[in-house]
């Protein structure tokens, strides 16, 4: 039986929910020898302004670029310690969901896997949701990894 994904982009911000989606990408990859690119994205909301002249959106500031690309680096390290062979890192600037988007159609991916942050419905509703945009604009498979459920415990 052939792979059938080849290109799988995992979303990585360091998350809880993002380490899960992490895992899965990493077994994924391995079961499938599949090129595996975790993409961190810095989100600037609004550009900064030093006196007249605004700081380009497509700049990370150092200490957020520092952190985030050692999250990032980590994120790689443990890819590559799991045995995957064929890992990237990359860090974008922008909207988490439109970088994610249009990275996976430069780079041609197959699957997107991205952690769930279990917000409320009125917290989706009025701050919108990475995953959600993701799900409803993607023109390829995704996986939204959910966190595990704690069983409950059953009576003896």
């Amino acid at each position: 039986m052939s792979s059938p994904y080849h290109r799988i982009v995992v979303a990585f911000d360091g998350s809880t929910g993002a380490k899960d989606a992490l895992d899965r990408a990493i077994e994924m990859a391995l079961g499938w020898s599949a090129h595996l690119t975790i993409l961190t994205v810095f989100h600037q909301a609004v550009p900064l302004t030093f006196g007249f002249s605004p700081v380009s959106p497509d700049v990370v500031p150092l200490e957020e670029g520092k952190t985030l690309n050692r999250i990032l680096q980590g994120a790689v390290r443990k890819a590559e310690e799991a045995g995957v062979r064929d890992v990237q890192g990359i860090l974008l600037t922008g909207y988490p969901s439109e970088e994610l988007l249009r990275h996976v159609d430069k780079e041609h991916a197959d699957l997107i896997v991205m952690g769930s942050r279990g917000r409320s419905p009125v917290d989706r509703l009025l701050l919108g949701s990475v995953s959600d945009a993701v799900v409803h604009h993607a023109k390829v498979a995704v996986l939204v990894v959910r966190p595990v459920a704690s069983s409950p415990t059953m009576p003896s």
